[in-house]
């Protein structure tokens, strides 16, 4: 038996299996915050996936794992999100006055699918190449997190002081280098450029220069001096790594740890749109400053072992994210309106970290055929309740999922899961409420006689999310080899 290495056509075929991967990556996207999981196996598994991760979703989950998926490898998984969310906002307090008492009708969003859930990827056993080498591994993918990229609500409807409409789109170029000691303990890290390809983000805001309480207008009004804006911003290079390790110190018992290290900093910056372009006296430019936090994954798996083949596993994992890192979006604007000079509009989030607990297992079924799977996750909210946004429903959630794979041959499978996330309600009152829309002329509380402003989050917010993914994974290093003998 050759090696890949010394045969050209092998390494031609090696060269356009790169040239697929990359070419096919720029479709490879999502956008948004998070909501488990990545890859069609840690769906059936619950987000159980930190040690027990056998595809090349290890790029994100632990990439110590890379080094002990045998063979070279391509991988594509896709997540289609099925997503409801509504917003029925409450009736004006007698505060306002006459327009005490003012109700308003439910919203929903009107992008109720994300389907740019894509994780590509391809890894070399370098043992393929040379025995040397055969206890390391190199990857290479392009995927975004799992989450909704759009929004789409009324232009001026109840809910247009928070959100109108959101485009996004995230995506982490990765590349990975991993080492193994065989069944017995890995270490790896992923390094990443995160690519903010594009950020579309839609409100309505009060462009009057007058102040004072009686200045606010708690109803959107198109032929009021409301505009829609909506910003256009773009950040292509950010830099982050991942770094994991896994353990096997008994043949039962794995346990595993990964970490992003490295906070992505992003600073999109561009141009701004309004629906009322006379108004705009001097081009708007817009700029954000944003950090998407370290994120930490450690896990217990016990496995069932009858002689090399595991029967089944049972994983348990608990997940850390630093979401307090977003206690705001400050926009800073450089321009005019009507003639004014705008500075900045400042969305408070005072987000908190998260913590979700996480467990799922793998059942063979049939040895070497078919593989069922199942598990559920709790986590807790990003986003307090009195900052409840439409923009990325954060809330505390928990869900349940199951799948499948079938071993097609020895060197291709295919796998189907499905997911089911439920998010609590949440009600909030004027009283409650720290959202607020935004007055970019005439800032509150300074110009609005004291008062925050108008409350744009008080009334009562469902979701919910729906995840199908679908995954294709190729041992192309056997098959070619086999090819070979």
């Amino acid at each position: 038996m050759g090696t890949v290495g010394r045969n050209p056509g092998r390494s031609l075929v090696l060269v356009a299996l790169c040239a697929t991967l990359l070419a096919t990556g720029g479709q490879a996207l999502a956008g948004g915050f998070e909501v488990p999981d990545n890859g069609a196996r840690a769906v059936g598994r619950g987000g159980a996936n930190t040690v027990g991760v056998k595809d090349l979703t290890a790029l994100q989950y632990n990439p110590g794992a890379i080094a002990r998926l045998r063979g070279s490898r391509v991988m594509w998984h896709h997540n289609l999100v099925f997503h409801g969310t509504s917003f029925q906002r409450a009736p004006l307090g007698e505060g306002w006055g006459a327009q005490a008492g003012t109700t308003f009708e439910k919203v929903e969003d009107g992008e109720s699918f994300f389907g740019l859930g894509g994780f590509v990827a391809l890894s070399l056993d370098l043992g393929d190449f040379s025995k040397k080498a055969e206890d390391w591994s190199v990857a290479v993918g392009i995927y975004g997190p799992s989450a909704v990229g759009k929004h789409d609500y009324p232009d001026y409807g109840p809910q247009s002081f928070m959100l109108t409409k959101t485009d996004l789109i995230l995506v982490y170029y990765s590349l990975a280098v991993a080492w193994e000691v065989p069944k017995k303990f890995g270490v790896g890290v992923t390094m990443q450029v995160a690519d903010l390809n594009r950020m579309r983000y839609g409100l309505v805001v009060d462009s009057s220069a007058v102040t004072g309480i009686s200045a606010l207008k708690p109803v959107p009004d198109e032929a009021s001096d409301q505009l829609i804006t909506e910003l256009d911003l773009h950040d292509h290079f950010a830099p982050t790594a991942i770094i994991g390790m896994w353990w096997r110190p008994i043949p039962n018992l794995e346990l595993g740890v990964s970490a992003r290290v490295i906070p992505i900093h992003l600073e999109p910056e561009g141009g701004v749109r309004v629906d009322k372009e006379s108004l705009i006296t001097d081009a708007l430019h817009a700029k954000l400053t944003l950090d998407l936090p370290p994120i930490v994954r450690a896990g217990l798996r016990y496995v069932k072992m009858d002689g090399d083949r595991e029967v089944f596993d049972v994983e348990a994992d608990v997940v850390w994210e630093g979401w307090s890192s977003i206690d705001e979006y400050r926009i800073d604007l450089d321009g005019e309106i009507a003639g004014q000079t705008v500075s900045q509009i400042v969305i408070d989030k005072a987000w908190k970290d998260t913590v979700s607990v996480r467990v799922g297992g793998d059942w063979n079924v049939v040895p070497n055929r078919l593989t069922v799977r199942a598990g559920g996750f709790w986590e807790s909210a990003a986003a307090p309740t009195n900052y409840t946004h439409l923009d990325f429903p954060s809330f505390q959630r928990f869900g349940v999922g199951a799948g499948l794979t079938w071993d097609v041959s020895r060197r291709v499978s295919l796998t189907a899961s499905y997911m089911h996330v439920f998010q609590e309600d949440r009600d909030i009152s004027e009283d409650f409420a720290k959202q607020y829309q935004e007055r970019p002329l005439r800032p509150c509380p300074a110009d609005c006689g004291g008062s925050e402003g108008v409350p744009a989050n008080a009334g009562h917010f469902e979701s919910h999310f729906d995840t199908l993914s679908l995954g294709l994974d190729i041992q192309f290093g056997q098959l070619l080899r086999h090819g070979q003998d």
